[in-house]
């Protein structure tokens, strides 16, 4: 069991760390960058790995009915619109409270709808009920994350009018509505690895191994979610007309970097599925709880280091704090009613 939040919490640090060599892509516009990413991340990577490594990939789909498939697929297509709302939100709101909102909700829907969808019975038992009061005492620490986020930016601006109000209001909606979308990731690999039953087909038909078998499991939600923001960023860079950008002279070193970006990315949503998979029945619950609130102790603590919050006062800091240590707190909480559920 150790081993299995080692791999979640291992997948949460990627996560973190995926962005990065972004900072280095020059003379792209936004739409070239996350374009191309996306892409790659959602489309060219997991197909090209599932097809030269997960053995008899066509003929474990063929044994899964097709409704299973159109489940998937309309949630991973959700997961994909969360990500785009979470990125038009974060224009209007700023990415602190962004990020702790999108997340939040994410978090809620993503870790308790798995116990609705054939794990009900788990709410009878006392570790059942320990990781659902872990998850809400890690949605305390979210929130509390969040009210720092706002404190620090309002230090950083306290000029406030009508219009800028009406943008927050809308960017909040938004966001709750993208967390709410992005919990679908989550969903769609609980309706895979628990009720489509891929990958035990491919482990114990075809003998691939479990985090090889995790490439089958999510390969139909990375197409699902490719499509949506694939079409969108197309879309975009069609409005801008910036497909040009991509004969720059650095274009072979951005798409250098991209690469890299998405082979970390895909690279940790695999790594979450397999502790995931090792945490048994409850570890789409347990373990994207984890999962997600690794990510935001990630960030924060990133901020902290590049010195995001040096001028975020006293009470920003103290809720930041709070809510890291809040959060702490949740993570060992479930890990203890997993680790009675044993």
């Amino acid at each position: 069991m150790l081993l299995a939040f080692f791999w979640v919490l291992l997948a949460a640090i990627m996560l973190g760390f995926y962005a990065f060599p972004s900072k280095y892509v020059k003379g792209y516009g936004v739409e070239n960058l996350w374009g191309s990413f996306w892409l790659f991340a959602m489309i060219i990577v997991p197909v090209l790995a599932s097809f030269i490594l997960v053995n008899g990939l066509g003929e474990t789909f063929a044994q899964v009915p097709s409704s299973v498939f159109v489940g998937i697929f309309f949630l991973s297509m959700l997961w994909g619109i969360g990500n785009l709302l979470w990125g038009i939100s974060i224009s209007k709101i700023g990415m602190a409270l962004g990020f702790s909102l999108l997340i939040g909700v994410a978090t809620l829907v993503g870790s308790m709808l798995p116990f609705f969808m054939g794990n009900l019975d788990q709410l009878n038992t006392t570790a059942g009920r320990v990781i659902v009061l872990g998850i809400f005492i890690i949605m305390g620490g979210i929130v509390l994350n969040g009210k720092a986020g706002l404190l620090r930016e309002a230090n950083a601006d306290t000029a406030s009018d009508t219009s800028s109000s009406k943008h927050m209001k809308t960017g909040i909606i938004m966001c709750i509505v993208g967390g709410i979308c992005a919990a679908g990731f989550n969903l769609s690999y609980h309706v895979a690895d628990t009720i489509g039953q891929i990958g035990r087909i491919s482990q114990e038909q075809f003998g691939n191994e479990p985090w090889i078998a995790r490439l089958a499991v999510m390969l139909p939600s990375f197409i699902g979610s490719g499509v949506v923001t694939v079409l969108y960023f197309a879309y975009k860079l069609n409005q801008s007309k910036s497909w040009h950008k991509f004969a720059s002279p650095s274009s072979r070193k951005n798409i250098l970097l991209i690469v890299v970006m998405a082979l970390v990315y895909v690279a940790s949503l695999l790594i979450y599925g397999l502790g995931a998979y090792s945490l048994g029945a409850l570890g789409t619950s347990v373990g994207f709880a984890v999962f997600q609130t690794g990510c935001i102790m990630i960030a924060n603590i990133l901020g902290l280091f590049s010195g995001e919050w040096t001028n975020a006062g006293k009470r920003s800091k103290y809720f930041l704090y709070s809510g890291l240590l809040v959060m702490t707190l949740g993570i060992t909480v479930i890990a203890y009613g997993n680790f009675i559920s044993y």
